[in-house]
């Protein structure tokens, strides 16, 4: 892995921009929607809590959204173009921790009947995908209707050490963390070859958040490092004010690392270079993914 250096004063190259983020009322979003407005950003917030208290600034505008909703999230956006007339950057910070055991299911077959809450998915994977969408649309048509004035335009996902790891217990967070690094995946090369779009993706390992305030305690007492949600923040407002694309960053223990072109350069060797050829090969012939797009009615 590659230790990444950020500095905080390419944040000032965000002024007057504007960055639609979903989940920051509290947490890490919190302290990312802070620093924005510090940087002299214009957020919008979709979140399901409103920020208490608001950030006190002119820049800054609230908006009720529920990711899982996909009209919350049209809604959120369409706002924010109309409030702004152009939209810069998004964050997709949404989330949701482990809710109930999955695998629970008591001793009579009766309890297998129900099925099992979903709203972890809902919104950590179809939210983030809706968000996803919905973000493209708009950072596209701002691209074209601001030409002279916007250069630039980024969209930053949030998966987790969960994305990647193992985690017993997390069954339907780690799912939906490798699912949103599968949309990564997925769009990375699509979106900024054809869209003009870079997208980001960072992962952070255990952080201080209310989230994990049930657990978190076990790192503390066994001197495992933990993140701040400043450093998370940080690693956001770097993707965003830099040229960077196309890169999964790992937060962990207050630092960030860079872990996709590691990951893509010992493919060969965990592979082997023959299953390794057959998979460039395979990605070759499929080009930018135009032959998986199916028209409505086909």
């Amino acid at each position: 892995m590659s230790s990444v250096t950020i500095n905080s004063q390419t944040f000032n190259s965000l002024k007057d921009q504007v960055v639609v983020v979903a989940g920051g009322a509290t947490g890490i979003g919190a302290v990312a929607v802070t620093e924005l407005l510090s940087a002299g950003a214009k957020v919008v917030l979709g979140d399901v809590k409103s920020p208490d208290p608001a950030p006190a600034d002119d820049g800054f505008t609230f908006i009720h959204t529920d990711v899982a909703k996909y009209d919350a999230v049209v809604n959120l956006f369409s706002t924010a173009y109309a409030t702004h007339g152009r939209i810069d950057h998004a964050i997709s910070n949404a989330g949701l921790v482990e809710i109930g055991e999955l695998f629970a299911t008591g001793e009579s077959d009766d309890s297998i009947r129900e099925p099992p809450p979903t709203a972890v998915l809902d919104v950590n994977l179809k939210g983030t995908l809706f968000f996803t969408r919905v973000a493209v649309h708009y950072l596209r048509r701002s691209l074209v209707q601001n030409a002279s004035t916007q250069k630039d335009a980024s969209l930053v996902l949030v998966s987790s050490v969960a994305g990647f790891g193992n985690w017993p217990g997390l069954f339907q967070y780690s799912a939906s963390k490798h699912g949103v690094m599968g949309l990564f995946h997925s769009a990375k090369d699509f979106l900024y070859g054809t869209e003009g779009i870079r997208i980001n993706v960072v992962l952070p390992n255990m952080t201080d958040t209310q989230m994990v305030s049930g657990v978190i305690k076990a790192y503390k007492t066994n001197d495992v490092p933990v993140n701040e949600p400043k450093h998370v923040a940080d690693t956001f407002l770097h993707l965003l004010s830099t040229d960077v694309k196309s890169e999964a960053f790992y937060v962990s223990g207050g630092k960030t690392y860079e872990i996709e072109k590691p990951l893509d350069e010992v493919k060969p060797q965990w592979l082997g270079q023959s299953l390794f050829d057959e998979l460039m090969a395979g990605q070759q012939a499929l080009g930018a993914g135009s032959n998986w797009t199916k028209g409505k009615n086909t």
